[in-house]
């Protein structure tokens, strides 16, 4: 299927970054006869499109007009023997997506890692709570206030990893690892 491309656009990105054809061919892992021909004829395959869209990092959208061209007409066409207008298929971008799981997973470790940190400080602090009521420096309510203080923190601490943790996995799409 060949797919209607807005060539202004196409050379409008790739002059914007001061490339030649050839330049963006080589980027793209097409040949540059493809790329005169895609800029030339408005007219490009599906792989074609993806591989310019990841090369300029956009969504492969942006570089289509507003109409598709199949090399199949509908049989049931008003004008048998002409190509048939349809609206343009979603693709995904690959390397958007990619670049995208990658930002995901990275949110996620630095959450991991701040909630460690969180965990590590309420274990401190219950160190130092325990640790102070042993050498009867403070008195029993004292110990108990501060003791349900800590515990209260921290299982607010852990609600909201999970809550943030859920969260980053819906909007980035992951799978259901914690890690």
């Amino acid at each position: 299927m060949q797919l209607k491309i807005n060539a202004n656009k196409l050379k409008q990105l790739r002059e914007s970054r001061c490339w030649s054809q050839q330049q963006l061919a080589e980027m793209s892992g097409l040949s540059l006869r493809t790329v005169q021909r895609i800029e030339a004829k408005s007219v490009a395959s599906q792989e074609s499109v993806k591989c310019l869209g990841a090369v300029f990092d956009i969504a492969i959208t942006e570089l289509l007009a507003d109409v598709a061209l199949t090399d199949n007409p509908a049989p049931d066409s008003p004008q048998p023997g002409k190509e048939a207008v349809t609206a343009p298929l979603p693709i995904e971008n690959d390397h958007e997506k990619s670049r995208q799981t990658e930002q995901g997973k990275l949110e996620i470790r630095k959450l991991h890692i701040a909630f460690w940190i969180v965990l590590a400080s309420h274990l401190f602090g219950f160190y130092g709570i325990f640790t102070a009521f042993g050498e009867q420096r403070i008195d029993e309510s004292t110990f108990q206030l501060l003791k349900n203080a800590v515990s209260i923190a921290l299982v607010i601490s852990a609600i909201v990893y999970v809550f943030k943790h859920t969260r980053l996995k819906k909007k980035y799409g992951l799978g259901s690892s914690l890690l």
